[in-house]
């Protein structure tokens, strides 16, 4: 029996291999024999729906936005001009206060420069009445002169006469001799005379040389008189007080130091990027002389700002001007370039909101010092710009554009990013209205075919300024 049964089991080990084998024969010759009208076609692939927005060229100005500080325009420092003791404080003459042109704060001891005006003025009167006594001088000795002339002239008469009578042998030779020696008499009289009318110009010289100079001292008196008044030649802050009444000063001591606030000025950095805009402007190039041109190549040109002030949820604004270098070459430490916005108007303030400006109810009245502000810089820019929503812009700087229903990849340079929108240039490669893809494709490669949905309200691009902000400025 067992032999039975082992001969079975190896029979169906060599017959079963068989079997499936015949099985797969039979299975293939089955489908073979199927007719073609029951073959399955395989499914066409179905081009993908990508949302778009249309390329809107740039309009208007570039906001470059850049935190800044306020600094003072000026800072005065009057120092005493002349010594003394000071008398007289004005109650205006402290920190804090704010002092009109011309308003008095320090007064120093007057007697000293008193005196010296009063002896001026008698050096003065005294020069003019020695000019008087040296006329009538003058007048005198031209008297002199003219009645030695006279005299000369009839020695001479005399002479003659006297020779003659000596050729008629009607005189002697003494009477000639004497003659003679009249005329030279009164021609050394003369000579004389003329000798000291010319030292009497001389002294008329010197005496009003000696009057201007006492005229000179008289007006260096006056002033002196008029320095121990120290008075504010601007309108603004006093913002150190050096000296108290009755204290002594020599000359040169500082006394008050002032501010002035008739404009202000706000200190920031532009980074290189930002700068190029701010150059490359439509307003340039203007023709000129080499000097004039060598003079711009280190000017800044001057392009309006808006300093910006935040408190709490409320935006107070000023108009200013970016208007110079802060010096010359980058900030070696933030490789940045200092620059200097001038605003003319620091007490015109008004109050942003979305319905536009308005004059504020509260709030500063004026940008002063030490303020920590947002400056915006609206430069115009000379190149073509587009704008485009931030999501059409690909990690690699590339845009996705629809082009007869086939993908083109557009390389583009992000100027700036602000509100989900982008401002870039495509150097020609883009045209208005061409569609840009805003929305996540996948793996796609150049040329894939796709369907279009137009980007609703969403996707508009609105019709405005764009601003340039600053990495991390969401707002």
């Amino acid at each position: 029996m067992s032999g039975g049964r082992s001969w079975t089991a190896e029979a169906v080990r060599m017959v079963l291999p068989l079997l499936i084998v015949a099985g797969g024969i039979v299975g293939f010759w089955v489908l073979k024999q199927r007719r073609p009208g029951f073959q399955q076609e395989p499914e066409a692939p179905v081009a993908p729906v990508v949302d778009t927005a249309s390329v809107a060229r740039h309009q208007g100005p570039l906001t470059i936005k850049v935190d800044g500080h306020v600094v003072p325009f000026r800072q005065l420092v009057l120092s005493a001009e002349v010594a003394g003791r000071v008398v007289r404080k004005a109650e205006a003459c402290r920190a804090g206060r704010f002092v009109r042109r011309g308003e008095l704060l320090l007064e120093i001891d007057r007697r000293d420069y008193e005196l010296a005006k009063r002896q001026a003025v008698e050096q003065l009167e005294q020069a003019a009445v020695m000019l008087e006594e040296l006329e009538v001088e003058v007048a005198n000795t031209d008297a002199l002169i003219r009645l030695a002339e006279d005299e000369l002239e009839l020695a001479q008469s005399e002479l003659d006469r006297q020779l003659e009578l000596r050729r008629q042998k009607a005189t002697s030779q003494a009477a000639v001799d004497l003659s003679r020696s009249n005329l030279l008499k009164a021609r050394n009289a003369l000579l004389g005379l003329q000798s000291q009318r010319q030292l009497l110009n001389t002294r008329r010289v010197r005496l009003e040389s000696a009057k201007q100079l006492a005229q000179v001292s008289l007006e260096k008196a006056e002033l002196d008189l008029q320095r121990t008044r120290v008075v504010a030649p601007i309108d603004g802050m006093v913002v150190l007080e050096s000296v108290e009444e009755d204290s002594f000063v020599a000359k040169g001591t500082p006394l008050v130091t002032l501010e002035d606030t008739s404009a202000v000025e706000v200190s920031c950095h532009l980074r290189m990027d930002q700068l190029y805009w701010v150059l490359n402007q439509r307003t340039l190039g203007s023709a000129g002389d080499q000097a004039s041109r060598t003079q711009e190549d280190y000017q800044l040109p001057e392009t309006p700002a808006t300093v910006v002030y935040r408190l709490g949820d409320r935006q107070y604004v000023w108009q200013g001007t970016l208007w110079r270098y802060e010096g010359i070459g980058l900030d070696e430490r933030t490789r940045t370039v200092p620059c200097r916005v001038r605003v003319d108007q620091p007490r015109q303030v008004r109050l942003r909101s979305d319905s536009g400006l308005r004059a504020p109810e509260a709030g500063p009245r004026a940008l002063v010092r030490g303020m920590f502000v947002t400056v915006e810089i609206h430069a115009e820019p000379r190149e073509e710009l587009w704008r485009v929503p931030e999501a059409a812009v690909r990690p690699s700087q590339r845009l996705w554009c629809v082009r007869q229903g086939r993908l083109q990849s557009v390389p583009v340079r992000v100027v700036m990013m602000q509100r989900k929108m982008a401002v870039i240039q495509a150097e020609g490669r883009l045209r208005a209205g061409d569609q840009v893809v805003v929305s996540p494709v996948g793996a796609v490669m150049e040329g894939a075919r796709v369907r279009v949905r137009e980007a609703t309200a969403g996707g508009e691009l609105p019709v405005g300024q764009v601003a340039v902000a600053e990495e991390g400025d969401d707002t």
